[in-house]
């Protein structure tokens, strides 16, 4: 064999073995170092951890405190403050407005929070709020219109008449302009300095149009989105909208 047995106190006088040694020694040292280290590391984490629980378990106290001081200027109480003050035969549409709005801001925040806990940036979770929480002119007007309907406090049929920026159609000629509403026969009478003529009646009948059938598609679900408590669904409901209301925009 080429390898030569060191044993006793050859050890101690081979250079070889000497180095050996040497790095055998500061390995242990390091090693127990490391370990020293470790401990001591251990044990700063344990003392940050519960001063952190501490701290946190102060906030919650604290957080707690402030809400049953403030309960009633949560939005909901505060809401509540102000419809009890309206003629009671028409709070139930204003809290279905409350209600599709503050489901809009619910889906927003968890949207930010998901991407700051992901390590997004603020203003990607930004992006996020904003997309789920705006409400663009058009979602607006449809959704007041579907709860005033639902409430009897509007007709779906005259609501009908109404284009997609919320305005009747315009008439040169007033003579010409449809008797919106009208259960009876009616005749339109023009009058000048000489005589009274009768008019024909006017019978208005929209046509259904590619907008018509987009702003029912919207309806359809923000009715869907009023009663859904899903989350998931919801999310998926707040892109179809806009989805919606962007080619409505574009038709426009």
């Amino acid at each position: 064999s080429d390898f030569k047995k060191i044993e006793g106190k050859e050890i101690l006088s081979n250079p070889v073995s000497q180095d050996i040694l040497a790095k055998i020694e500061l390995s242990k040292k390091q090693f127990l170092e490391a370990k020293e280290i470790e401990k001591t590391s251990n044990a700063k984490k344990q003392f940050i951890d519960k001063q952190r629980a501490i701290a946190q378990d102060s906030l919650n106290q604290e957080l707690q405190r402030m809400e049953k001081s403030h309960e009633e200027f949560t939005p909901r109480n505060a809401f509540a403050k102000y419809v009890s003050s309206i003629n009671a035969t028409n709070t139930e549409i204003f809290w279905d407005q409350f209600d599709y709005l503050h489901a809009k801001i619910s889906l927003a925040r968890d949207a930010r929070d998901s991407v700051l806990k992901q390590g997004g940036t603020f203003s990607d979770a930004m992006k996020q709020y904003v997309l789920y929480a705006k409400m663009p002119k058009i979602e607006m007007q449809n959704i007041v219109r579907e709860l005033n309907i639902k409430h009897n406090l509007a007709q779906e049929d005259i609501q009908a008449n109404f284009d997609v920026n919320g305005k009747l159609p315009r008439y040169e000629n007033d003579i010409e302009a449809p008797c919106y509403g009208c259960n009876e026969k009616i005749s339109k009478v023009k009058l000048d300095s000489s005589q009274s003529v009768p008019i024909t009646r006017v019978v208005f009948e929209p046509k259904p149009t590619q907008i018509t059938e987009l702003k029912d598609s919207l309806s359809d679900l923000q009715n869907q989105f009023l009663k859904s408590k899903n989350i998931i669904e919801q999310k998926k409901m707040v892109f179809e909208m806009n989805e919606i209301i962007k080619h409505i925009h574009e038709l426009k």
